[in-house]
């Protein structure tokens, strides 16, 4: 599972090291087809559909169903997108309320494969909203390095990813 590597009233920090090279990350973030295969579990709540063009500027969509047999849309307008290294994006969901808030993931080669960081900013004033996607980015994380792989099996543990106001441990 990743490790918490951060969270203040504003934003949620998430990261790991996969056993995969960025660019791979880099097509399971940015696939309709490879998002709909991970992101979700049917014990919480499943993707059925994901509209997705890394190119700053243009709109993304995803909907799904959640486990009451609800349903929910999240979406927004990419930000930033730099192929297998940056990917910034809006996040308008539409199960809690909150202005846009911004996913950023950062993409670094290292030797074991990817360093990847996740930071979910934007909260401030809404520490509801903040509680909802605190539980649920690191579940998101574990799918994400499960789908990647054999590479990714329980023998690789996740680490702490200090930012760049932290010290390294």
């Amino acid at each position: 599972m990743a490790a918490p590597i951060g969270q203040t009233a504003d934003q949620i920090r998430e990261g790991n090291v996969l056993r995969v090279p960025p660019a791979r990350v880099w097509h399971a973030l940015t696939r309709p087809e490879e998002l709909l295969a991970w992101w979700g579990d049917p014990s919480t709540y499943q993707c059925t559909r994901w509209v997705f063009d890394p190119i700053a500027g243009s709109r993304w969509r995803a909907e799904g169903t959640n486990a009451a047999g609800g349903t929910f849309s999240v979406g927004g307008t990419v930000v930033e997108a730099v192929p297998s290294s940056l990917l910034a994006y809006a996040w308008e969901p539409s199960w809690v309320e909150v202005p846009a808030t911004t996913m950023r993931i950062t993409l670094d080669p290292v030797p074991e494969g990817t360093r990847l960081v996740w930071v979910h900013s934007g909260f401030a004033g809404y520490p509801r909203a903040l509680h909802d996607h605190r539980g649920g980015l690191p579940g998101v994380l574990g799918r994400l390095r499960r789908y990647l792989g054999p590479d990714e099996s329980p023998r690789v543990t996740a680490r702490s990813i200090p930012g760049p106001e932290e010290p390294a441990r």
